[in-house]
């Protein structure tokens, strides 16, 4: 098993939130955990980090345009197209994946 990068981890999470929302009802943190993979403390920490780049929302967790994008670019790298720019550190999405910056 390989260790996943951040971005890996952020698929994970805003996929485990995505499919929960889709089978309707409030979306609780131990079925995004589950989906993801993670500690409780380290999901804790994750959803943090993905609300500051307000890609969730909390009270009810739920995912944001941005994140659906996110997910959608991500799924596109992983086939080897573009991906846009997220945190602020676009170059590093472009080391990570080998691809031009959009």
């Amino acid at each position: 098993m390989h260790k996943r990068n951040k971005f890996q981890i952020y698929y994970d999470v805003l996929s485990g939130i995505n499919l929960e929302t889709n089978n309707g009802g409030g979306v609780k943190p131990t079925r995004v955990q589950a989906h993801s993979n993670l500690a409780y403390d380290k999901l804790v920490r994750y959803l943090k980090e993905l609300e500051t780049n307000e890609m969730i929302l909390q009270n009810p967790l739920r995912i944001t345009e941005k994140g659906r994008q996110f997910l959608q670019d991500y799924d596109c790298a992983q086939n080897g197209l573009k991906v846009t720019r997220y945190f602020g550190f676009a170059s590093l999405i472009f080391l990570m994946f080998n691809l031009p910056l959009c």
